[in-house]
């Protein structure tokens, strides 16, 4: 009896033991086999319950992120950002939107870098083993998982002047008391007494919007509260100093100094007693001390307008040729130039004469200017040893119907490229070889839209000379190492064979640059030529062939994005009923291939896609001071981020390997 029992609990044990693990086995296996399939489908995808704030981003493929992400740039740019300021008249508000620039192009004053952005939201959750990424999955799917954008920039430099230009008309900056000498033989001199000031605090008025872009939000309206900014010198502070006057200018005149270096000419400018009386002002020294000193500000524009044209020499790169037997000349000397530092200078004068009210003795009256020297970037070599003989790659772009000033702009630029040498392994600028973009530079201005302005902008034709360069480069293999298209649809740039957007590069300083790097083994020149029978701008470059091969796909434009409505913006500083108008830009999507086989047979296949993002036509229409501007049509801003369960607001990385 038991050995039937033994024999039908052994035969009970293998068989159900051996069924119940087989089938576990399998499910397991099936679990895990479809796990690995999900979480493999997520290779080009973001992980599921990712959201940036209240907006959720799970599941989106690559593409579909890029495209959405240009979408919610484009709207948090055409928001704009709106601050308001409270005034003795009530008050008043103005938003941050775009600077339009010339070329019809754009600086945005806050942007998304959205390659970085897709890049690092497509990457949440995908580092480590399989079985740690099948983990983030499920744990993000379930928990939900919350981020913000990490690659959203803001133009401070262009930001604190649109502020600074609207906020002009209503703030008082404090003024110190100051004595103003009416006549410098008797001394007689009047006291302005000081004035407290009234200025806004700008605070973190730059890091609210990014705090609101980061979420894909629009900003909040800021409020800048008015502060009252107490002088540091008041009329009480001066009494001491009114006996110090004739002392002071005892001392006798003043002097600038410099000695050519290259000519070892020595010069001089006279600082006499008059000239000093004009610039006299009070300042507090440390230790609350109050001294005659000088007016920084009209010292530094003595310095600049009336010393530094005397001795400022532009540096002169090495520029060459080719002659018709094909050979490289040098056709310009490379010169370094030299530079008055106006700010040292300027301070160096001031202190000088500030030690006036300190000592009796050892005063300093003569002052060396402060000078810097400015290395050519190429400098003068050996011309027949460069192995240049072949034209390696040419570019062109048509600057038709461009206006007078822009033209010459152009013809600018193009004298300071003709003739450039790039040694073999160096990276080139187009900024560092066509600044400086400003009227000393050879440049002229053009009228654009600025805020509620219209107000001239210096280097309009400069992105005319980064495409060209750019297409030049491509046709002739060379390493693109930074290239981004204009943020606008811009016909200048159009591609001439089939008249589509794609194929442009624009510059602005001190960035976007458009920059190449000379991989080749030999010197390459650049021979820049306008043909002005056809209005088309010419890059050749010139150098060594080693083989390579390459060339640049037509664009193709995958989308066209509309402009929207005119954008009407009120305002009093044209004439009552007067209307100015930026002309609309519609958007695009685009996409070529820049392909290039190297020597060694290495292919390479370098997509461009460009997004170009709509603007509506605005128009400045004048209206009468004291009438209401009407308010414009902006996104409405979606609150407060909620937070997710289970995810740390100081952290929202935290729990995932990356």
């Amino acid at each position: 009896m038991s050995k039937k029992i033994g024999e039908c609990i052994t035969r009970f044990s293998w068989t159900g033991v051996g069924w119940i693990c087989g089938t576990l086995t399998l499910l397991l296996a099936g679990c895990l086999g479809v796990s690995l399939v999900y979480a493999n489908g997520f290779d080009q995808r973001v992980i599921p319950g990712v959201t940036i704030a209240e907006t959720p981003i799970g599941g989106m493929h690559r593409d579909e992120l890029k495209d959405f992400l240009h979408s919610m740039n484009d709207r948090l740019v055409e928001a704009g950002a709106s601050v308001q300021i409270d005034t003795n008249n009530g008050d008043t508000s103005f938003t941050l939107y775009p600077v339009i620039v010339t070329d019809g192009g754009s600086v945005d004053l806050f942007s998304i870098d959205v390659e970085k952005e897709v890049d690092a939201l497509v990457h949440i959750g995908k580092r480590g083993d399989i079985f740690t990424r099948m983990h983030n999955i499920f744990k993000s799917k379930f928990n939900g998982y919350n981020t913000s954008l990490q690659y959203v920039s803001a133009n401070k430099e262009k930001i604190d002047e649109v502020v600074d230009e609207f906020l002009v008309a209503y703030e008082t900056p404090p003024k110190n008391a100051q004595i103003r000498l009416s006549d410098s033989s008797s001394f007689a001199y009047d006291i302005e007494p000081e004035q407290i000031g009234y200025v806004y605090d700008r605070g973190d008025m730059t890091n609210h919007i990014l705090e609101a872009w980061s979420k894909l939000q629009v900003p909040e309206p800021i409020v800048l509260s008015r502060e009252t900014h107490v002088p540091e010198i008041v009329v009480k502070d001066l009494e001491p100093l009114q006996e110090q006057l004739q002392e002071v200018f005892d001392l006798g005149d003043m002097a600038l100094t410099h000695t050519n270096p290259q000519t070892g000419k020595p010069q001089s400018w006279s600082i006499e007693k008059e000239q000093l009386a004009d610039w006299v002002s009070t300042e507090m020294v440390d230790g609350g001390t109050v001294i005659v000193s000088l007016d920084r500000e009209k010292v530094a524009a003595h310095v600049a307008d009336i010393v530094a044209p005397d001795i400022n020499i532009t540096p002169l790169d090495a520029k060459f040729s080719m002659t018709e037997e094909g050979k490289v000349t040098q056709f310009q000397q490379s010169r370094p130039g030299v530079e008055v530092d106006v700010e040292q200078t300027t301070e160096a004068l001031v202190q000088a004469f500030g030690q006036r009210s300190l000592h009796k003795e050892g005063i300093q009256n003569i002052i060396t200017v402060i000078t810097t020297q400015k290395e050519p970037q190429v400098s003068t070599g050996q011309s027949n040893d460069l192995g240049i003989k072949e034209i390696i790659g040419v570019g062109k772009s048509s600057y038709s119907g461009s206006p007078t000033n822009r033209i010459k702009n152009i013809t600018n630029a193009v004298n300071k490229l003709n003739g450039i040498l790039i040694p073999p392994g160096e990276e080139f600028s187009t900024i560092d070889f066509t600044k400086p973009y400003s009227e000393e530079g050879g440049y002229l201005s053009e009228l654009v839209i600025k805020g509620d302005e219209i107000k001239p902008e210096i280097g309009g034709g400069l992105c005319q000379i980064g495409t060209t360069l750019f297409r030049m480069a491509m046709m002739s293999g060379m390493e693109i190492t930074e290239r981004r298209n204009h943020s606008l649809v811009v016909g200048y740039y159009n591609d001439a064979r089939n008249g589509l957007p794609g194929t442009d590069a624009t510059i602005y300083d001190p960035a976007p640059d458009f920059r190449f790097k000379n991989d080749t083994s030999h010197h390459v020149l650049i021979q820049a030529a306008m043909d002005t029978k056809n209005q088309d701008l010419v890059f050749t470059l010139w150098g060594a062939g080693d083989g390579r091969t390459a060339t640049y796909s037509k664009p193709e434009v995958l989308q066209w994005i509309p402009h929207g409505e005119t954008r009407i913006v009120e305002t009093t500083k044209i004439a009552p009923g007067e209307r100015e108008c930026q002309h609309a830009f519609k958007g695009a999507n685009t996409s070529f291939t820049y392909s290039r086989t190297l020597a060694n047979g290495v292919v390479e296949d370098i997509v461009y896609e460009s997004h170009y993002r709509p603007l509506p036509e605005i128009c400045l229409v004048g209206i009468e001071e004291g009438e209401n501007a009407e308010e414009e049509e902006t996104l409405e801003p979606t609150g407060e981020t909620e937070l997710i369960e289970g995810v740390d607001p100081n952290n929202p990385f935290g729990g995932l390997e990356l």
